[in-house]
C-alpha cells in the first residue's frame, strides 16, 4: 500500500513540475534573435584586411584596407565594406575613402560607392567628393561617371565627369563649372 501512495505521489509531484515548467515558458519573453544566415555563394571572406601591392621597381605602389571583404567565386567579384585605398606616387599621395566597394579580379578593377573621398596630399592638395569611383591599377587610372565636387585653397569644381591619370598626372573633367578664389601672397 505504501508502494503505492509513493509511485502515485512520485507521478502526481513529476506532473506538477511538468505543468509548472510549461507554464513558466509560456510566461517567459522569447530571446528575439535572428537566425545566422550562412550563405551558400562566398568561398572566403576577410576581415581587416590590409593588402599591399608593390610597382616594377620594388617600391609600394598602392595599399588597400578594408574591414570585411567577401569573394563570390560565381561571379569572381568580391564585396567590400569600407575600403580605403592609398595611391603612393612620388611626392604626391592619393587617400581614397568610401563605404562600399566591389573588387573585380579578372579585371583587376576595385570600384567603390557610397560618399566616396579622394584626397591628394603633398604640396598642392585637393579633396574630391563623389558618389562613385574606379581604380584601374594597372592603368594607373582613377575615374568616375558620376558628378564630383573639388575643392582646394584656389578654387571649387563641379563637373559631371573625372579622368585622373596618375601616370601622366592629367586631370580632365566633363561639363566644368569653376570658382576660382584670390589668395593673397
Amino acid at each position: 500500500m505504501k508502494t503505492r501512495i509513493f509511485a502515485f505521489v512520485l507521478i502526481l509531484g513529476i506532473g506538477a513540475i511538468a505543468v509548472g515548467w510549461i507554464y513558466e515558458s509560456r510566461l517567459r519573453p522569447k530571446v528575439g534573435r535572428t537566425d545566422l544566415v550562412i550563405p551558400d555563394n562566398i568561398d572566403y571572406f576577410l576581415t581587416n584586411l590590409r593588402y599591399r601591392a608593390m610597382n616594377v621597381d620594388g617600391a609600394l605602389d598602392y595599399e588597400f584596407k578594408s574591414q570585411r571583404l567577401e569573394h563570390y567565386p560565381r561571379t569572381d567579384v568580391s564585396s567590400i565594406e569600407l575600403p580605403s585605398v592609398q595611391i603612393y606616387r612620388d611626392a604626391n599621395q592619393w587617400q581614397i575613402d568610401a563605404l562600399t566597394g566591389e573588387f573585380q579580379h579578372q579585371d583587376n578593377v576595385l570600384n567603390l560607392r557610397d560618399k566616396v573621398v579622394m584626397q591628394k596630399q603633398g604640396d598642392r592638395p585637393m579633396q574630391m567628393y563623389t558618389d562613385s569611383l574606379r581604380f584601374e591599377p594597372d592603368q594607373d587610372l582613377v575615374s568616375t561617371e558620376a558628378s564630383v565636387l573639388i575643392r582646394n585653397k584656389q578654387s571649387r569644381i563641379e563637373a559631371s565627369q573625372a579622368v585622373f591619370d596618375l601616370a601622366t598626372k592629367i586631370y580632365r573633367f566633363n561639363k566644368t563649372r569653376a570658382t576660382y578664389y584670390h589668395v593673397d601672397s
